[in-house]
C-alpha cells in the first residue's frame, strides 16, 4: 500500500492527491518546509509543477524552482515565492498533485485513497463500506460505516485480511474489539 493522503470530495476536487504539507517558511529566500505523508516517497524530486490546496480546497498551480531532501523534511522553492512572508501565507497547505500524474502502483500495492467507496466484505458478505481513510504517526485506518455504527479499522491484520481493488473489496475479519461510534453521534 502507498500512503498519499485522501480527501475525497463529491465535488470533484478527489482528483487531487495529497504528497504533503507546508509545515513553516525556510531561510530568508522563500523556501518552504514540507512533511510528506509518504516519508520514503521521492515524487517531490520529479515534478516541476505542483498543486496547492489551501484549508478551504482552494487549489492554485505552482511552478517549482527546486525540492531536495533535507534532515527530517523536504525543502520545496516555487515560483514567485521569494521571502519569508510570502512562504508563511503558505503554511498548512497541502502539496498536491492531479491523481492522473500518479505512479502506478506496484502489482502487491494499492493506493490507499482507492479503498475509499469499496465494500467492506467479511465471510463473503457485504457487512460495510469504508468512508475514508485516517492517517496517523504510527498506522493508516479505514473509516468504515457499518450497519451498528463507525470504526476506524486499522489497515493491518488481523483486522484487514486483504483489499482487492479490481475486485471493489476490503476483506476484515472480526471487529468487535474496534471501538464504535454510534451513528448520530459525534
Amino acid at each position: 500500500m502507498i500512503g498519499e493522503r485522501d480527501r475525497s470530495a463529491p465535488d470533484g476536487s478527489d482528483q487531487w492527491v495529497a504528497l504533503g504539507a507546508i509545515s513553516r517558511p525556510h531561510g530568508v529566500r522563500g523556501e518552504l518546509r514540507v512533511h510528506l505523508f509518504n516519508a520514503d516517497s521521492e515524487l517531490l524530486a520529479t515534478r516541476t509543477r505542483v498543486h496547492l490546496r489551501d484549508a478551504a480546497g482552494k487549489v492554485t498551480a505552482h511552478e517549482v524552482r527546486s525540492s531536495r531532501r533535507a534532515p527530517k523534511t523536504w525543502l520545496l522553492a516555487l515560483e514567485g515565492v521569494t521571502t519569508p512572508e510570502a512562504a508563511e501565507l503558505l503554511r498548512d497547505h497541502e502539496v498536491c498533485i492531479p491523481r492522473d500524474e500518479m505512479p502506478a502502483p506496484d502489482e502487491d500495492e494499492f493506493y490507499l485513497r482507492d479503498a475509499v467507496g469499496l465494500p467492506v466484505v467479511r465471510e463473503g458478505e457485504k457487512v460495510g463500506e469504508v468512508l475514508e481513510v485516517m492517517l496517523y504517526p504510527s498506522m493508516e485506518c479505514f473509516r468504515c460505516r457499518f450497519a451498528d455504527g463507525i470504526r476506524e479499522v486499522p489497515v493491518m491484520r488481523p483486522w484487514v485480511e486483504g483489499v482487492d481493488i479490481e475486485a471493489g473489496e476490503v476483506r476484515v475479519s472480526d471487529l468487535d474489539d474496534l471501538p464504535l461510534e454510534k451513528l448520530g453521534e459525534g
